[in-house]
């Protein structure tokens, strides 16, 4: 069975690896927004991304915290 900090740093790991994605997605449709035909909107789109990302981050350091509170 898992411990506690095993289970944080998993999930950790799951979060940083969606952020890495949507901050590859950001890096393409910022690049070129053109390149992309179905991203006509390209301001909701973009909002969506940083909405995510956001969330994403608030997550991360939200478990950052928890893992520092279990190693205290």
């Amino acid at each position: 069975m898992a411990t506690k900090l095993e289970i944080y740093k998993s999930y950790l790991n799951v979060l940083e690896g969606q952020r890495s994605a949507l901050t590859i997605d950001i890096e393409v449709l910022t690049d070129n927004p053109t390149s992309i035909p179905e991203h006509t909107n390209f301001t909701q789109h973009f909002d969506e991304l940083i909405t995510k990302l956001t969330d994403i981050n608030d997550k991360i350091s939200t478990i950052k915290y928890l893992i520092k509170v279990i190693n205290n």
